[in-house]
């Protein structure tokens, strides 16, 4: 059963931290129904990128299932967006158990997953893992440098490859914590990159020759996260290595939360 509280505005608790995430800030700050929204990030850096969007309300920091069940239950939450990471899964999975347990609805926020037909040519340089750990085994048989562009939480997954610090390069967000994550890891402040993408092909490209690197590594993140622009390295002779996402999730597109928003948002709770 879904809670829909009578005669009183919805309320909507989003939960993002991607692009997808920001879209819908954009969304209720044009529509001008930011307010009946509370935004969920695990960061400072992520607080700080809706924040620049308008006036939203942000709370920052990690919840545990439990958090999130007593959050919902007295915020009176209508509709729960889940619009987090497709890599996210154990964030996910708490935000939907969470959901079901406290009776408010659920709505998953799928990024298309690319895996473009125009590259089945690449085989010989496009290499695909299926978790971190496979990946790290990969890079630990291939020769020359590396640059990570997979984020800093997971960093430490590489750390055990031969060569670690001096070999690899790692692109993370321009955040404290990023960087700290990155020399926990082992990696010398010469071989950390603070930026905010997504980065075009040539960014990449640059990027990849300036520090000498011969290897890309990358999740499937779709077109939001420059996925394409990532694999057309392979093109100019670099190997792209791409960790699977960890399962077909089932959840709707951008377009299609958007539109249940707005019906939500006009008490059209069918």
């Amino acid at each position: 059963m879904t809670v829909s509280p009578k005669n009183k505005e919805p309320r909507i608790a989003v939960f993002a931290g991607t692009y997808e995430g920001s879209a819908i800030a954009s969304h209720l700050l044009k529509l001008g129904k930011a307010h009946m929204a509370d935004f969920f990030v695990a960061t400072e850096y992520g607080e700080e990128i809706l924040k620049d969007l308008g006036d939203l309300k942000v709370m920052e920091g990690r919840l545990t299932e439990q958090e999130m069940e007593e959050f919902f239950q007295s915020s009176g939450y209508t509709l729960v967006i889940d619009a987090t990471h497709p890599y996210a899964q154990q964030v996910s999975g708490n935000i939907m158990t969470a959901a079901r347990n406290t009776g408010r609805e659920y709505l998953r926020l799928l990024r298309k997953d690319e895996l473009p037909l125009e590259y089945a040519d690449l085989k010989d340089k496009v290499v695909y893992a299926d978790s971190i750990e496979e990946a790290a085994k990969i890079l630990e048989q291939i020769p020359g440098r590396v640059l990570l562009t997979t984020g800093s939480k997971d960093l430490h997954k590489f750390s055990s490859v031969s060569g670690f610090s001096e070999r690899f390069t790692a692109r993370v967000l321009p955040s404290v914590e990023s960087v700290m994550l990155c020399q926990e890891a082992g990696l010398k402040p010469s071989n950390i990159i603070c930026m905010q993408g997504p980065f075009s092909l040539d960014m990449n490209l640059a990027t990849l020759r300036q520090f000498g690197c011969d290897t890309l590594v990358t999740k499937s993140t779709g077109k939001a996260g420059g996925f394409s622009d990532k694999l057309d390295c392979a093109r100019e002779g670099f190997r792209v290595l791409v960790i699977r996402r960890p399962s077909q999730e089932e959840g709707s597109s951008l377009e299609d939360v958007l539109l249940r928003l707005d019906q939500t948002l006009q008490g059209d709770m069918k």
